[in-house]
Order: structure tokens, then sequence, then C-alpha cells
């Protein structure tokens, strides 16, 4: 049926509104307008085809029309204006929509604003193109979706952490993810991402750490234009970026309380407002949060607001360190040194036994980030050839070879001594060799220097 002719298409500038229908007509992906309240007002004939709608159907109504299963990203009806999309230039997401006979396909689509010559929205044009249709019209469960997440090793303790990890991916839930640094917390929640059903949307970190107050509540957030000195344009923030996807608020610990305040309301109410802005924006997004700090510690001494604390740890998923999965070494360093290390032609380098024994012997307070700057240094010095124990740092094969410790306890005055002399007063040597960093040896040596009472 052709779209009735009393339908006005919002402004576009381009010809005749008749010689538009018909280009519109002969395309192959489904294509339509809305006006500024998200009300459909034209629909061409694939669009039909694909959803089963007709233009009959669909033309007058809203555009929540196609509203799919909602944990794939689809936020429809809410029109341009409302749901932030006069606010960008183009938006682009896979999700479901809902077809006539109550099937659930996947689809993608992109979307634009429509300006009027004043620059005023008056609608948006929306493509999109059938991509699979969900097997017997419910959603896939997140646990059959292939995780391209990068996490490595078969012991017990990351079987553990991918159980977890399929798990909480079937849901929305927030993610707090608790981990010494260097464990792998940001391959964490990639593999949540890519394993729920916002996969196909974006994956958004943000260092919480990296920024000061009012420079971190502008990356969150965005801007309008005039809202500081050097605000010379609006500006979308990453919450906007990782809409229908998830985002990683690395270091959460770190932010300052009046940014606490606007997360916890953005938490609540699902929108967020620019600096300098009052408009409310609604987002759809996933946050996962991570930090190697203690927060409940945080909320007793009044640092960190117990009622945020509860909010992002709905779901808390501890990251184990290395050491307590050193069975898995083998396999990491196998793998790093493949992909970032590989002998001159491409060709995989092997480590020895002696080596391996080795560095299975660490306590990497580094953990994995430390292991694969190890295995960097070891690389350069093997030139072309495989990976022995000759080509790992000397504090790794020598006098100055790790101790055995108890995770957690804190090395005594002789310990340190005896430390420090067989490593040739190196303190970074003399850290690894305890079990500790630098910073913590540092610490530590000031606390237990004369004229200071030992801390335990």
């Amino acid at each position: 049926m052709p779209p009735p002719s009393a339908a006005p298409l919002p402004f576009l500038g381009l010809g005749s509104e008749d010689a538009l229908r018909a280009v519109a007509d002969a395309l192959p992906d489904g294509l339509f307008t809305t006006d500024a309240a998200g009300r459909i007002t034209f629909w061409n004939r694939a669009a039909a085809r694909i959803t089963g709608w007709s233009s009959g159907d669909a033309v007058g109504r809203d555009c929540s029309l196609l509203a799919g299963d909602p944990v794939h990203g689809c936020a429809c009806g809410a029109g341009p204006i409302r749901c932030g999309m006069a606010e960008r230039e183009r938006t682009s997401k896979t999700c479901s929509v809902r077809t006539r006979d109550d099937r659930l396909l996947v689809i993608v689509k992109s979307a634009v604003p429509l300006l009027a010559p004043d620059g005023t929205a008056v609608g948006a044009l929306e493509s999109f193109s059938p991509v699979d249709p969900v097997p017997g019209g419910r959603r896939q469960d997140a646990c059959a979706r292939p995780q391209a997440s990068g996490l490595l090793g078969r012991g017990p303790a990351m079987e553990e952490l991918r159980r977890m990890i399929a798990l909480v991916a079937r849901s929305d839930a927030t993610v707090m993810l608790h981990g010494e640094s260097g464990s792998g917390k940001e391959r964490v929640a990639e593999a949540i991402h890519a394993g729920s059903a916002r996969a196909a949307g974006p994956f958004v970190r943000v260092n919480c750490s990296a920024l000061n107050e009012n420079l971190l509540e502008s990356e969150l957030f965005g801007h309008v234009r005039g809202a500081f000195t050097g605000a010379l344009r609006d500006r979308r923030g990453r919450f906007q970026d990782a809409d229908g996807g998830t985002l990683l608020l690395d270091e959460i610990g770190d932010i300052s309380p009046v940014v606490q305040v606007k997360l916890l309301r953005v938490i609540e109410q699902r929108q967020i407002e620019r600096v300098g802005d009052s408009a409310p924006v609604p987002v759809d997004v996933r946050i996962v949060c991570a930090t190697h700090r203690d927060l409940r510690a945080l909320v007793d001494a009044g640092r960190f607001r117990a009622d945020l604390y509860f909010r992002l740890a709905v779901f808390p998923l501890r990251v184990p360190p290395l050491r307590e999965h050193v069975e898995d070494l083998p396999e990491i360093a196998t793998a790093f040194l493949e992909r970032h290390a590989p002998a001159p032609g491409g060709r995989p380098r092997a480590l020895s036994a002696a080596a391996i024994a080795a560095l299975s012997a660490c306590t990497w307070p580094g953990n994995v980030r430390e292991l694969q700057n190890v295995l960097e240094f070891a690389a350069l010095q093997a030139g072309d050839g495989d990976l022995g124990i000759e080509h790992l740092p000397a504090e790794l094969r020598g006098a100055c070879a790790p101790l055995p410790r108890r995770p957690g306890a804190m090395p005594g005055p002789e310990e340190i001594r005896s430390a420090l002399e067989a490593c040739g007063g190196r303190r970074a040597e003399a850290a690894r060799r305890l079990g500790i960093s630098r910073g913590t040896l540092w610490k530590r040596m000031r606390a237990l220097a004369p004229g200071s009472s030992d801390p335990g």
C-alpha cells in the first residue's frame, strides 16, 4: 500500500517529496522517518517486507512499534529529542526488533537527526537491515555466546572466574571487580561484555584516577558549550558513548565526593545531565567498575559513599592474582610471546624448563603485567632464539631469587636487610625478592627506621 500522501515528511532539502519517496522505496534496506515526538511519518517498502508492518500500519504510530527485547539495547519510542539523538551526528547499533507476527529479529540500525534550515531538530531518519533471527523468537543465552576475552589459564581459580563471568553476563547487573594492579580486571570486564546481550554494543573504558574532579565529570557526562573556560563546543560524555553497551569505570575508588553523588544519581535514574546543562539525557548503559582498593575500608573511613558502594557492588567479583594460579603461567607466557614477541619470521618462541621453573617461583607483586614486562626483556636478550633462564633478569635467576612468603605478610627489618644485601642494594630487585612492590618496600623501610614505630 503506498504511504498516505497526507503524511508529510520532515524537511530534507532534497527535491520533491514524491521523488524522494520513489528513491526510498527502491532501497533494499528498511528506511523510515519520524517527527520530533517519535511518530513514524514515512515507511518504505523494504521496512514493510522485513518487519511485516505495512506502511498503513506504521505511519502515524509511535516508533515503539518496533520495540523488541530491551536487553539488546533498543530504546524505541522516546523520539529523537528525548532519546538524545538530536545531539548526535549519527548513531549505529545492533539490536532486536519485534515483527508483526511477534518474532524477534536482530538488525543493524543507523539513525541521523533531521534538522530544519534553522537547525531545529524536527525528526529522525533511520535505516536498518536484518542480521540473523533470534532462534525460537527468544534471546540467546549469554553463556552460549563466544567470549573473545583473552582470558588464559585452566587452573581451578581461572575456571571459577570463568563460571562467575558466565553467570553475571546473563544479566544487566552492575559488577564490582576487585583485584590487585595488573591482575587483568579489564580483561574480565571485556569478557563480561563479550558474553552479554550487549556484545554488539560499545565497550568504553574510563580510568577515574587519571583525571581531576572537573575533567572526570566532563569526561563521564559531557558538557555544553560555555559550561567552563575552554568549552568551545558541546561534547558527548562517555556514558553517551557507551549507550547500548558497557561502561568500565576503572579505579572507581579514586573518584571525588562530588562525582560520587552524580554517579549515584545516574545509576538510580538512568539519565545524565551534562556539565552546564539541566536537561536530562536518558542512557542505556551497563556499568562495570574495578578497583584495587578496599572500598569497604573507604566507606568506613567516610571517603566513599555507602549508598553508592552498595549500588555498585551488586555482583562483587574477585580477580585472582597471578600467584594464586601460577600453574597457568606457562600458558600465559607462551601466548604473550606468540602474540607480542615472536622470533623473526613469526616463529613462536619456546621457554626452557629452567626458565619456567624460575618464573613459577616468583610471587609476582605486579601480576600478569609484570610477567609480560619480564618476558619482553627476556625476548630482547634472546635475540632470534628461544628463551632460557640465562635471558631472564638477574634477580629471577641468581642470588636474588624470590623468597616464599605468606600472602599479605610484611617483611621485618632483618628480611629487608638481607634482601638488600643479596640484591646489591637495588630496591626494585629487593622488593621483588620480598614479594612486595617497590613503593611498599620504601614505606616499610621508613616505618622501621630508627625513631619510627613498627606498624606491624
